[in-house]
């Protein structure tokens, strides 16, 4: 992750959170819920039924240098997917006999304040995939700060920053706009979920939060020992990160995310987590 030095950096706590937390329809008050029971209940249902099935949650980051041929080798049957925003290799995640049998969560993040999700239209997107994914496996959605709003192109603040080709969708279909409007199927994620409620945000920069990795690393920690709490298991859910890098070989570091604390925080993880790094 990038080399600097955090600047004007604020706990995320310092600003009250809200002390009511809506998941899936349900208000909870934050001061009942534990931190663990809010983070796997903000997971979309279907998802939060995959976990209780399976032996290992693998986070796949959008890095080239991860090619198919390495997924096969890794992937188990009991696996649970997490891919972000225009997940790398969509088409073996869809139709290869393994890959498209594991349930999915897929996160897709609040570009800004916009209307807008990186991944979904009308931004580079893999909504024909999501449909075929839907078929073979549980699938669910997670979107941070706000419920897909359906923009048009032209409420895209920056369409610079991802140029409209021929093979852009436009129009989400009626079968993905039904996982998206589903409670079984999605979800929304704050960036000021308690899960990292120590956070060091950057005072000015706007929409300082959390990279998306780190963010759903925290909730899943959480939901796993709220999982394991509720199951009495004496084994818990195993996590892989495969691709997520700690220093400057990476083209792209975006300077609203608090890198330091991040790598600082990967630098000693649980010992059922496992931090695969490439380039």
């Amino acid at each position: 992750m990038q080399n600097s030095v955090p600047f004007n950096s604020v706990p995320l706590n310092s600003e009250p959170l809200n002390e009511r937390l809506i998941i899936n329809g349900c208000e909870h008050d934050l001061n009942e819920v534990s931190k663990e029971m809010a983070a796997f209940i903000n997971l979309p249902v279907n998802i939060q039924d995959a976990l209780k099935r399976s032996n290992r949650i693998v986070f796949v980051a959008n890095n080239p240098s991860i090619s198919m041929d390495q997924l096969e080798k890794l992937l188990q049957p009991d696996d649970v997917l997490v891919l972000f925003n225009h997940f790398i290799h969509p088409d073996f995640f869809a139709n290869h006999p393994l890959a498209s049998a594991l349930p999915k969560l897929l996160f897709f993040r609040q570009i800004g304040d916009s209307k807008l999700h990186f991944g979904l239209p009308p931004r580079s997107n893999n909504v024909s995939v999501m449909k075929r994914m839907a078929k073979s496996a549980p699938i669910g959605i997670l979107l941070s700060n706000q419920s897909y709003q359906f923009p048009s192109p032209h409420e895209d603040p920056s369409p610079s920053d991802d140029p409209i080709s021929s093979e852009r969708i436009f129009i989400i279909p009626p079968a993905v706009q039904a996982l998206l409007q589903s409670a079984q199927h999605h979800s929304v994620l704050s960036d000021r979920h308690p899960v990292v409620a120590d956070y060091p945000c950057f005072s000015d920069v706007h929409s300082s939060a959390p990279s998306s990795g780190f963010l759903l690393y925290r909730l899943l920690l959480a939901a796993r020992e709220h999982l394991q709490n509720v199951q009495k298991a004496v084994l818990p859910l195993k996590l892989l990160m495969l691709g997520f890098n700690d220093n400057d070989k990476t083209a792209h570091f975006w300077h609203g995310h608090n890198w330091e604390f991040e790598r600082r925080e990967m630098s000693s993880p649980p010992p059922e987590v496992e931090v695969i790094r490439q380039y």
